[in-house]
């Protein structure tokens, strides 16, 4: 049986569809098609029953994808520790990267990665996204704010746990007291991040637990325009501290406090695909980790010294998958 095939056979089940399926391996929906009918012609039986408006497998179909599931896996694998082994490079390496670890760890593995791939491609989006282009095969590996742990083919490394903080104009609250939030929401618009973003249903759902309702809301799609907006005086804002790394020239227009009322975080993931570059992986979060630990230490020490203790980063003890 060819690989690419069994592969492209999994695919379907997994994305549900033909179409799906080969968007997923970057293919035609004909090459799909053809790709499942050179199989059931190499193994003489019906796989998938095309009598039926949604995918049905026959019960061949179903015994190949129980067993093809780890044969593709173990393929993988072994494909990974053979070139661990010989240290060869990957033909192509694409990592996707929320945008704050983008801005303050890319750099660094970017340097990594040129010795690791000939081609190497990476770019920041919003978690739900990385989660999608992961599962869908159009990334290799991600960093994002949710371990995707229903997903049981993923392997994960947590980097970093820090706690959300407020974020005001400069001109606000002179007297050092935090401010009520409450108070706060009824006088200025918040500046918020777009629904589709994981942090920003984390600080919603904190403000609804707090019983905090914005009377007025500014939504934007990345962290720095954010803090920008805060910086122009439009409203404040909930972010965290790795964020704020994108802040330097607002530095003098705004103003950085404890979050009012029980304190929560954002945790950041390394996630990739079990069996298929788990060396490089492992070796990358560590790389990570000892970039975040730098930065905590130096730069966001200096920018909020009564925060930075607060922010947790991996060690060599702690660092392991899940």
């Amino acid at each position: 049986m060819n690989l690419r095939n069994i592969e492209a056979f999994l695919a379907i089940g997994e994305a549900g569809s033909f179409t799906s399926a080969a968007k997923r391996l970057d293919k035609t929906q004909s090459a799909i098609s053809q790709a499942v009918r050179q199989l059931e012609n190499e193994l003489g039986v019906t796989l998938i029953d095309r009598s039926t408006r949604h995918i049905s497998f026959t019960p061949a179909g179903d015994l190949l994808r129980s067993h093809a599931v780890h044969l593709v896996e173990d393929v993988n694998k072994l494909t990974s520790m053979v070139r661990e082994q010989s240290k060869a490079r990957v033909s192509q390496l694409r990592i996707g990267l929320v945008d704050s670890f983008a801005t303050a760890v890319g750099p660094a593995l970017i340097r990594s990665m040129l010795a690791e791939a000939v081609n190497l491609h990476m770019w920041s989006e919003l978690t739900p996204r990385l989660g999608t282009a992961l599962l869908e095969k159009r990334a290799d590996i991600i960093v994002a704010n949710d371990t995707f742990d229903t997903e049981t083919h993923l392997t994960r490394y947590e980097l970093l746990r820090e706690p959300f903080v407020l974020l005001l104009p400069a001109d606000m609250q002179r007297d050092g007291e935090v401010p009520d939030l409450a108070a706060l929401s009824r006088a200025r618009p918040m500046v918020r991040y777009e629904p589709l973003s994981l942090m920003g249903a984390q600080i919603d759902a904190q403000c609804h637990r707090l019983n905090v309702r914005p009377t007025r809301r500014v939504s934007v799609d990345s962290t720095e325009k954010l803090i920008a907006a805060v910086a122009a005086g439009i409203g404040w804002s909930i972010c965290t501290p790795l964020s704020l790394l994108r802040s330097r020239e607002y530095a003098g227009a705004i103003r950085v406090l404890p979050f009012p009322g029980d304190r929560f975080f954002r945790r950041l993931f390394m996630v990739s695909r079990r069996g298929e570059l788990d060396e490089l992986v492992q070796r990358l979060a560590a790389l990570s980790c000892v970039t975040l630990a730098g930065l905590v230490k130096a730069e966001l020490r200096t920018l909020l010294p009564d925060i930075q203790a607060q922010i947790w980063v991996a060690d060599r003890a702690s660092l392991g998958p899940s």
